[in-house]
């Protein structure tokens, strides 16, 4: 099993003190699974904690290792919340 972080894109901006106006991330968790879209399905899955779904974009998982493959920041497999919640209710 790989080691992720799962880290989310929040609906809205951070303003700094200064005035800057920034995308939202935040650190979501850890998850131990095959791959990254895995890793961030069981984690949408089993959320050790409550969520405000509703005020999440997407999540994505970064592998926690030194190597070029990790590190995009969200720009691959980016997992839409919606799209986590219509495997419910889909026949």
């Amino acid at each position: 099993m790989l080691q992720f972080i799962i880290l989310g894109a929040m609906k809205g901006q951070f303003i700094s003190a200064s005035g800057n106006i920034y995308d939202n991330f935040q650190m979501m968790g850890y998850m131990s699974a095959e791959d990254a879209n895995q890793a961030v399905t069981t984690f949408f899955d089993q959320t050790p904690y409550p969520i405000q779904w509703a005020d999440v974009d997407y999540l994505w998982a970064e592998e926690l290792v030194d190597s070029p493959k990790a590190g995009h920041h969200g720009d691959y497999d980016k997992v839409y919340v919606e799209a986590l919640r219509e495997r419910w209710t889909s026949p």
